[in-house]
């Protein structure tokens, strides 16, 4: 599903840069190379980053903040 209409980038897109790392809404933006337009797809990130947070391990998470 498209998350983002103004650059066109999927939920799959996100799940896929959280996976890599990415620990927040800023992160994931930087990682798929552009800032948010309309701003209308910031929940939706927010909510992925948050969903990924919870499906990997805390020492994942620790691992890429350092």
């Amino acid at each position: 599903m498209y998350v983002c209409l103004c650059h066109g980038f999927t939920d799959t897109q996100v799940r896929d840069v959280v996976a890599t790392g990415c620990t927040s809404v800023s992160d994931v933006y930087r990682r798929l190379g552009d800032l948010p337009q309309c701003r209308k797809c910031v929940p939706e990130v927010c909510a992925l980053v948050r969903q990924g947070r919870l499906d990997c391990p805390e020492a994942v998470w620790m691992e890429a903040a350092e």
